[in-house]
């Protein structure tokens, strides 16, 4: 509703109040289990992106996750998948709950988590955690996310072990403040035009401490004072033409090195990486082991975009919003996925390589 002078709020429908971050995080607690996760996994990370840790990272899970149930289920998919494979990879489980949307479409669970434009964007907060504190606590597989808004990570990021700056916000001065301040690893994807310029250029001013305007764990509109943080790193994501080869990667390494950026770096083997074709994410994958195998030490990491089957699912949108009334279980709603099956052949085979190389 507008003022009386008929000067500000004069487009705002309504403001709702959310909860306060504490009082939030309070009614949703991580169990010691959990912690201990979290804990021992954003070290771990932190160890692998250093190359202190001979491991590789392997983050992968749906491009988004619209539905609780079917989270759940994956979620103790991947984590037993995780244990064939410890020795070799750090597996954390990707939890996307808010999605970037340059024209229109359908936001990400956390701000319509019934796919039917209500906003309930509480009820949305509180399935992310309650999704984050089920495979923390049942399944013991850490997750990785990406923050949208700069408010969202005072209600869930206690929960996240490792969290990415898209291509698409990573130039954004608001990032580069918000990330600086967070706990866990943080990566930088290149640009969706393929140039590393700008990642690059993030993860210098990450580093730094900064301040900037946030809220607090009492929701209260602060200055916010960061300490920076120096666990950043990028991620080649590709552009108009892959980067995910040897060439490409030695460049990214020289060029980082130039600035004084020591840590490694992951491949994202979806997004321009496969040409938008999810099944060449496995093209990409193995492409990437031969390199590791090879002698390549630079590559810290990979990213995969999985769910319980593949492909995607028209989300269907007419005068009214969205259609969900056909929609499939375990098939994503936003880009293309690997099925989960596919992406564990892959990784166990991808684990046994890696095995050879110190036999």
């Amino acid at each position: 509703m507008s003022d009386r002078n008929g000067v500000t709020d004069k487009r705002i429908k309504y403001y709702r109040q959310l909860p306060k971050p504490s009082e939030f995080v309070s009614r949703f607690p991580l169990a010691a289990t959990g912690k201990e996760v979290v804990r021992k996994t954003r070290e771990d990370i932190t160890a692998i992106i250093r190359r202190e840790d001979d491991r590789k990272l392997l983050i992968t899970g749906p491009c988004s996750i619209h539905d609780a149930g079917q989270a759940r289920e994956l979620a103790c998919m991947i984590a037993s998948l995780a244990e064939e494979v410890k020795d070799q990879f750090l597996v954390v489980g990707r939890f996307y709950f808010e999605k970037p949307r340059t024209v229109d479409g359908w936001k990400g669970m956390i701000y319509d988590p019934f796919i039917n434009n209500t906003a309930e964007i509480e009820k949305g907060l509180e399935l992310a955690r309650e999704i984050l504190i089920h495979a923390l606590n049942e399944c013991k597989l850490p997750a990785a996310t990406e923050f949208l808004n700069p408010f969202t990570p005072q209600y869930y990021s206690d929960l996240i072990s490792w969290t990415a700056v898209g291509a698409r916000t990573s130039e954004t001065q608001l990032y580069r403040e918000m990330m600086s301040g967070l706990s866990m690893a943080v990566g930088y994807k290149n640009s969706t035009r393929g140039d590393i310029d700008t990642a690059v250029n993030s993860l210098v001013a990450l580093k730094n401490e900064t301040n900037f305007i946030g809220i607090d764990q009492f929701g209260n509109a602060s200055v916010v004072a960061t300490t920076g943080n120096d666990t950043g790193h990028i991620i080649l994501r590709g552009g108009s033409s892959p980067n995910y080869d040897s060439k490409s990667i030695q460049y990214v390494k020289k060029v980082s090195a130039g600035r004084g950026l020591m840590n490694g770096c992951i491949i994202d083997c979806s997004h321009g990486n496969s040409g938008g074709d999810y099944n060449r994410q496995s093209n990409v994958f193995e492409n990437v082991i031969d390199q590791i195998c090879e002698g390549n030490d630079f590559v810290v990491g990979l990213m995969t975009e999985t769910n319980l089957r593949e492909g995607k699912q028209a989300l269907r949108k007419d005068l009214t919003g969205f259609d969900t009334s056909s929609l499939e279980w375990g098939v994503s709603i936003t880009d293309a996925c690997l099925g989960f099956d596919t992406t564990r052949e892959l990784v166990l085979r991808s684990a046994e390589r890696l095995r050879k190389r110190f036999r």
